[in-house]
């Protein structure tokens, strides 16, 4: 196949799964070529322009480059204009080259600024797949929103009454025009049921599941030797929303002779003030490590006694079976994506989302080393059986061709 693979994110789950699939795809013999727009520079290690055929970045660069510096550290504002009308004709412009160059299908991901890509708009006619790894969810959850209007109030004094009149007119107008690229779409793929089902709430369209794996090579156990630290581990950003003040939470009702440290990996460093204070107040030891590569963060994994995943409504979560990779127990609260990737009391624990749950779960591990031991076991014989990366390859080269053939 001809494969025109658009992505704009930044490092994070996303990137990963574009580079992987697309890496995978490539390695299959297809032909892919990469279309992305300027906005996110750095990919760090999951940057597929290295070994896609072709690689077309078109500049993005609103009020003649005007807001370059802004739009390189993540500031849209305002967004009422980079949102909309830039950021669409830049769109019009990919989709005009993807059309133009004649491809079987095109494997749509996620836009870190829209959610759906505008491109979607622009290739009627042409198969194409979205690959939605979440709908919009400061749209229908309510904590989300509430974070994020956290977010737009820290904004300087003086600009700040605007910001917020613009965000309540702006999140409206992105939920709207995210129904509408998707609908284009000539298959919308998603990557847990519960997933699915988020996305027939949102898009009322039927989508199919294409389960997220690893690279089981290197995500690995370590030797019968390596010695784990009494810690827990925690991943990704950001940090409001990835459960991690939880976590601290949970551990502080745990015996202070007896508690486990915790240490937060994030892709990015920033945003950390609250869970530091909270974890000075709680007595709980705190290590914050941001921006590892992926070798340090498999080292982190193998050394963690277990691997606490306590996000809420998190639509898959790779985090779980990296840590089963590595044959590290995990902890996760009994929602969302964790449902479908831990068994309990097979490869994991299952708790409920409250404190006091969860610093239980992660006794029963932290207490019983043969359980931990016996569930990494577990997980790593589940992740060769279930969680590869050319198992969701397989998946994906199905889905693309049948994609083609409607």
């Amino acid at each position: 196949m001809r494969i025109a693979i658009y992505e704009n994110l930044p490092p994070g789950g996303a990137l990963r799964v574009s580079y992987q699939v697309g890496r995978e795809l490539l390695a299959r013999g297809h032909q892919v070529d990469l279309f992305r727009i300027s906005t996110y520079g750095d990919k760090g290690s999951f940057d597929l322009a290295h070994e896609a055929g072709l690689t077309r970045v078109a500049p993005y660069r609103p009020l003649w480059g005007m807001l370059d510096e802004r739009l390189r550290t993540g500031h849209l504002f305002p967004r009422s204009y980079t949102l909309f009308g830039p950021l669409k004709r830049v769109h019009r412009q990919l989709a005009a080259e993807i059309r133009a160059g004649g491809y079987d299908v095109v494997l749509v991901n996620p836009d870190a600024m829209t959610k759906s890509p505008y491109a979607l708009r622009w290739l009627d006619g042409v198969p194409t797949v979205y690959y939605c790894q979440e709908p919009p969810r400061v749209s229908t959850e309510r904590a989300i929103f509430e974070q994020h209007r956290r977010d737009v109030t820290r904004t300087h004094r003086p600009l700040r009454p605007v910001r917020l009149i613009e965000d309540k007119v702006v999140l409206v107008r992105l939920t709207d025009e995210d129904y509408e690229n998707t609908r284009h779409a000539t298959t919308i793929v998603v990557n847990s049921v519960y997933s699915r089902e988020r996305a027939w709430a949102a898009y009322a369209r039927n989508a199919v599941v294409c389960y997220l794996g690893i690279d089981e090579a290197r995500f690995s156990p370590a030797g019968s030797t390596h010695e784990r630290r009494h810690e827990v581990l925690s991943v990704g950003a950001p940090v409001s929303l990835k459960g991690h003040m939880l976590v601290a939470e949970a551990l502080a009702l745990l015996p202070a002779e007896r508690r486990p440290a915790l240490r937060v990996v994030l892709p990015r460093p920033g945003g950390t003030e609250q869970l530091e204070q909270l974890a000075r107040d709680r007595g709980v030891e705190l290590t914050i490590d941001s921006a590892v590569d992926e070798d340090a963060l498999v080292e982190r994994y193998r050394a963690a006694t277990a691997t606490i995943c306590a996000a809420r409504l998190e639509p898959f979560g790779l985090t779980a079976i990296e840590s089963m990779g590595c044959g590290t127990a995990v902890v996760a609260i009994r929602e969302g994506g964790f449902r479908e990737s831990v068994v309990d009391g097979v490869t994991g624990v299952l708790v409920e989302p409250e404190a006091q749950a969860l610093a239980d779960g992660i006794a029963r591990v932290a207490y019983d080393p043969p359980f931990a031991q016996r569930l990494g076991d577990a997980g790593r014989r589940e992740v060769l059986a279930r969680w590869t990366w050319k198992r969701t390859v397989d998946q994906m080269e199905q889905i693309l061709e049948d994609a083609i053939g409607r």
